[in-house]
Parts: C-alpha cells; sequence; structure tokens
C-alpha cells in the first residue's frame, strides 16, 4: 500500500500514451501497475464485462484511526444508503452495469448515532473535493475491448482507492478501499465532467440570435 505522499511522487505524464480522456486524469504506477488519479469531485461509473450477467458487485472496506465513527455508502436522490452494514468496516453491493454510483462517507455526528439527524454525509460529487481518487489494477489490453455497459475504449480499472481530507488539512481522515468481486471483466471508472461550453461560444450564439431578429422586425417593417 502506498500512502498519499508516495503515490503523488510516482504520477508522470503519460495520459496521451495511455489514452485516458480525462483532462482531470494523471498517470501514475504502484508496483508497475498502471493507475489514476483523480483530482475532480466525480462520482463512479460500472462498467459490466462481457460475463454472464449484467452486473458489478463490489467489495468494501474502511480504513481509518476513527472507524467507529464513520461508515461508507453512496447518495441516489439524496437518500444516503449504507454498503458497510452493522459492522461500519466492510461490506459488498451489487450495481447495475451502467450505473453512476456518488460514494459517500457517513460520520455519526455529535450524538455518536447513525441514521439520526445530525449526522454528516460527504458525498464524492460534492464541489467541496472532499476525497482524492486513486484507480489501480487496470484491465489487461486483451479485456479492454471486453466491455458492454458502458462500452468503453480508454481502460478500466479493478481498485479504487478514496483518500477522505474532510476538513481539507491536506491529510487522511479516512481511506475507503473498493475493489471489483470475483469478476475478471468487470470494472470501474470515472464519470466524465461535463464539457463547459466556452464564453466565445456563448457569445457567438447570443449574437446570432440578436441579429436574426433584427433582421425578422426589418422585413417586417418593410412589408
Amino acid at each position: 500500500m502506498c500512502n498519499k505522499q508516495r503515490s503523488r511522487k510516482m504520477f508522470f505524464g503519460a495520459v496521451a500514451v495511455c489514452g485516458f480522456p480525462y483532462p482531470i486524469a494523471h498517470a501514475c504506477s504502484v508496483w508497475d501497475v498502471p493507475g489514476l488519479s483523480v483530482n475532480d469531485p466525480l462520482p463512479v461509473v460500472m462498467i459490466d464485462g462481457a460475463d454472464r450477467n449484467s452486473s458489478v458487485k463490489l467489495k468494501v472496506r474502511v480504513a481509518s484511526s476513527k472507524r467507529s465513527g464513520f461508515d461508507f455508502g453512496f447518495v441516489n436522490d439524496g437518500l444516503y444508503t449504507p454498503i458497510t452494514g452493522k459492522s461500519h468496516v466492510r461490506g459488498s453491493i451489487t450495481f447495475t452495469g451502467g450505473a453512476t454510483v456518488d460514494f459517500a462517507l457517513r460520520n455519526w455526528g455529535p450524538d455518536h448515532l447513525f441514521g439520526t439527524a445530525d449526522d454528516l454525509v460527504y458525498r464524492l460529487s460534492d464541489g467541496a473535493d472532499y476525497a482524492q481518487q486513486y484507480y489501480f489494477d487496470s484491465a489487461k489490453s486483451s479485456q479492454l475491448f471486453q466491455s458492454r455497459n458502458p462500452r468503453i475504449t480508454f481502460g478500466d480499472f479493478q481498485e479504487l482507492r478514496l483518500d477522505w481530507d474532510l476538513n481539507q488539512d491536506g491529510k487522511t481522515d479516512v481511506e475507503t478501499w473498493i475493489g471489483v468481486k470475483r469478476n475478471r471483466y468487470d470494472a470501474m471508472a470515472p464519470a466524465a465532467a461535463p464539457v463547459p461550453v466556452p464564453s466565445t461560444m456563448w457569445l457567438f450564439g447570443s449574437g446570432l440570435v440578436v441579429l436574426a431578429t433584427a433582421l425578422r422586425r426589418r422585413m417586417s417593417f418593410e412589408l
């Protein structure tokens, strides 16, 4: 296992070589295994491989010096669902291939009870960017085109580590490991960030609308 600082030192600029289209992605190497670091608050896409089922089964482990106060799950439509169960440390879950999952970490709050109003939920998609994502165990080259839902050509990963920095002090408070369970084809990948439209394009489009309106009014006046 490599810590956050060691992982950052191992990054190298080979994104173009690996073929990852994400502008927020960096290539790294851990034990000579290609990996991917994601700095933006993005959810995770479940990739169903060419197997007999259409789902992706994951195993989860939470590591923290204060792990009794945390559990791990995901948020859907504003509702938090735990994955780690009663142990709050380990768990498993199955998602449909192609699903976009907003993983989340939950703290039990001042009353030290889960499921009450003072719980604190930290989502991957939160703009505060609470978690650094590290993807490992890239699919072998012979498997890159085995995916079914979604179809991908840029690679996929079977292991994901989330380093949660909840108080934004640059130190990892909770570490979460997520892995594909007993399937060599299913995988995970960061969801693609929306591509913003440049302001010049908006201005150009607005100018066309104004011009069309002016021409229409002129034609109406002449008639």
